[in-house]
């Protein structure tokens, strides 16, 4: 089983997790990132750690219970992924459930929940309590790539990790970076109409360079969401828009932002309009960065 050095990127998380896992891991913890950034493998590598029976640094790859971890044999590494599917009440009940059986192999017990933000409401709300309360040996890994679908009681509970996107060269696309460039200035400033003309500039892109271009505008947020902390952005070609949008935003809003970008690009996968998601972009976006003030 892989550590975490063989993982891309990811080098400040990376680090935060090794720290983690050599003091006191949380017992519940968020992977939230888009499509690709890896989720699958890092929650691998921590439920590998977790149950690592071998020396420091875990997961060894050695040991017994690493082994079983990479054949996907380990009886307290329980995985649930239900693809595109909705994730029901019945199957939070069952993890609910199993998480009160002790483990079988050693100390501890693992979840990892694919595509989290799937849960429907019934389900979250059965999976509250155990978040809240989860027996000393139980740790869960939620994977999403919309964290902020999930209620905010869920996300409360756990420790969010969140992954860097794709690295995008906007250098090699140079007709996305043009919109991206008015897209994000326009949106720094709160133009509407500005952030609609930039959309338009990916009205005419196939699916797959359409998806591409939202990944370069997540990527570009990402890198304004982390200003603050002094990340090295991911895309240096706008890193002007990026410190615009930083210094005229909140992190919250534009990881908002982040999430409505997640969506269209699941809606191009199959098949929406260009045009309109550009509409839809530049409309869902305003709202958020720019809500209108309520009358009192």
């Amino acid at each position: 089983m892989p550590g975490f050095d063989a993982l891309p990127g990811n080098t400040a998380l990376k680090a935060s997790l090794r720290t983690a896992l050599d003091r006191r891991f949380p017992q519940a913890v968020l992977l939230s990132g888009p499509d690709g950034s890896g989720k699958t493998d890092f929650a691998q590598a921590i439920a590998a750690a977790l149950l690592c029976t071998g020396a420091s640094p875990r997961p060894c790859g050695a040991c017994a219970s690493c082994h079983k971890v990479a054949h996907g044999t380990h009886p307290d590494l329980i995985v649930i992924d239900e693809g595109d599917g909705e994730i029901k009440v019945e199957t939070a009940r069952n993890i609910r459930d199993e998480a009160a059986i002790l483990p079988n192999d050693g100390d501890r017990k693992v979840f990892i929940i694919h595509n989290a933000d799937r849960m429907n409401l019934s389900a979250q709300n059965a999976l509250l309590k155990v978040l809240e309360e989860p027996p000393r040996y139980v740790f869960f890994i939620l994977l999403s790539s919309q964290p902020g679908v999930l209620l905010q009681t869920i996300r409360s509970r756990c420790a969010i990790y969140q992954l860097e996107p794709p690295h995008v060269s906007a250098d090699q696309n140079p007709e996305l970076l043009e919109p991206s460039r008015a897209f994000l200035r326009a949106m720094a400033k709160g133009d509407e109409y500005g952030m609609l003309l930039g959309a338009n500039g990916f009205a005419k892109l196939n699916k797959a360079a359409f998806q591409q271009a939202m990944t370069l505008l997540g990527t570009a947020l990402r890198d304004a969401a982390l200003v603050s902390v002094g990340a090295a952005p991911l895309v240096p070609a706008l890193s002007a828009e990026t410190r615009a949008l930083a210094g005229a935003l909140t992190a919250e809003k534009i990881l908002a932002v982040y999430d409505h970008l997640t969506l269209l690009s699941r809606r191009a996968e199959v098949n929406a309009s260009a045009p309109i998601q550009c509409a839809v972009l530049a409309a869902g976006a305003y709202a958020i960065c720019h809500p209108p003030q309520s009358s009192k």
